[in-house]
């Protein structure tokens, strides 16, 4: 498999491992659909081949923000000096209870433009597309996960009622899918609705999320490996305090997957 963000590695579905989530491996049904309801790119509007899966055109491809260079060898944040710590800063400062985050794009340009579309104007079909580029940063990392469970970071009650769905859960189901592992339904729970962690400096983020989620008590996770799913990852405290509450209650291993992440501190 090619170790580079090729648009053709990228967009194949036999690179991605995934099947129409409608009508699963059958590409004449799916072309007929395709044609009624023609795929279009996600950024732009153009319209696509039927059989589209990852609905990019290659135009658009070309001004997708990939991480690349040298990255946080914990949560894979670019940093801009090579010869640096090997760790951002925000990893630096404390203790990490995930193993490694892996995201395939910067929060900037059209993925970030794309991803508040995502979550704040309704555009659930975007998970399809998004969830496949973070399946492809898996693959090209050579990293082995099919004896995980994937858990997705959960909504308070009134976010979820306010925004129709969770767009990390949606990413999640994508993932698990392609990687022919168990979703984890429901595992974590947010019982405090904070105010939204953009809005809040690095000092205020971990404050913010004390209290917020507990474990499901119906499920167990003890001696699991998990995949956490969340869509941007900023400074991680949102990942983290996740994976801590995963690890107390047994879990052998946390790793994470997010869509796009922002730049790390030296």
């Amino acid at each position: 498999m090619s170790s580079s963000w090729e648009y053709g590695a990228v967009l194949k579905e036999d690179v991605l491992d995934v099947t129409c989530p409608v009508v699963p491996g059958n590409k004449l049904v799916r072309y007929i659909l395709g044609l009624v309801f023609p795929p279009k790119c996600i950024f732009c509007g153009t319209l696509l081949h039927p059989l589209a899966y990852v609905e990019i055109c290659p135009l658009c491809y070309k001004e997708i923000p990939f991480v690349k260079g040298k990255t946080c060898t914990t949560c894979g944040k670019p940093i801009d000096k090579p010869f640096g710590p090997a760790q951002c800063l925000d990893c630096r400062d404390r203790k990490n209870y995930f193993a490694w985050n892996v995201s395939p794009c910067e929060y900037r340009g059209i993925i970030r433009e794309a991803i508040v579309r995502f979550k704040f104007f309704g555009k659930r079909r975007y998970a399809r597309t998004l969830g496949s580029l973070m399946l492809y940063s898996l693959r090209r990392k050579k990293l082995c996960l099919h004896d995980v469970v994937v858990v997705y970071t959960p909504l308070h009650k009134e976010k979820l009622k306010e925004r129709g769905f969770n767009q990390a859960k949606l990413l999640a189901e994508v993932i698990a899918q392609g990687l022919g592992c168990t979703l984890g339904r429901d595992i974590l729970l947010k019982i405090k609705n904070t105010p939204p962690q953009s809005s809040l400096s690095r000092g205020q983020r971990m404050q913010n999320l004390r209290g917020a989620f507990r474990l499901n008590k119906n499920i167990s996770i003890a001696g699991k490996n998990i995949l956490l799913v969340d869509d941007v990852y900023t400074t991680g405290t949102t990942i983290n305090e996740c994976a801590r509450l995963l690890i107390k209650a047994g879990a052998k291993e946390v790793y994470a997957v997010t869509a796009a992440i922002g730049r790390g501190i030296d």
